[in-house]
Order: structure tokens, then C-alpha cells, then sequence
């Protein structure tokens, strides 16, 4: 059974140091080199188009310690 792993990288040095690893251990090396902005735009978009906002009178400060302070964090007996 192949299993495939994708590793990506901007260095050349680390790229090479992980080609040379893996043709070291007799791995079969496939290399693709690419521009990968594309990609990171689009997973931006998609980020902002899901993530959501609503517009409120709170700083992020606020919310962060409304938060916190709305954990419980008692100790409670489970049965298995």
C-alpha cells in the first residue's frame, strides 16, 4: 500500500534536506514546485467568507474576560 505525504516548504535548503532524507531511506520522490499565493489567497477568502462578525459595543478585551469568567471550572464525580 503507498501512502503519500505533501510537504510544503519556501526554502530551498529545506527542501533539499527532506528530498536527500527521504531518498536516503529508498523513498520514491515526487517533486511538483509551484507558486502557492494562489492558495493561500483563496483559503483567506474562504476564511472570511465562514469565520463571520457582528458589530458590538465590547472591545475584544471585554470578550475575552467575558469568556473566561463564564468558565466553570468545578471539579464533578463521573461514573464509568
Amino acid at each position: 500500500m503507498a501512502h503519500t505525504i505533501t510537504i510544503e516548504t519556501e526554502s530551498d535548503i529545506d527542501f533539499a534536506l527532506l528530498k536527500g532524507l527521504a531518498e536516503r531511506l529508498g523513498l520514491l520522490v515526487k517533486e511538483t514546485h509551484g507558486d502557492y499565493s494562489m492558495r493561500n489567497t483563496d483559503q483567506e477568502a474562504a476564511m472570511k467568507k465562514f469565520i463571520g462578525s457582528w458589530r458590538g459595543e465590547e472591545t475584544a478585551e471585554e470578550l475575552e474576560s467575558m469568556i473566561y469568567n463564564a468558565r466553570s471550572d468545578r471539579s464533578r464525580e463521573v461514573n464509568l
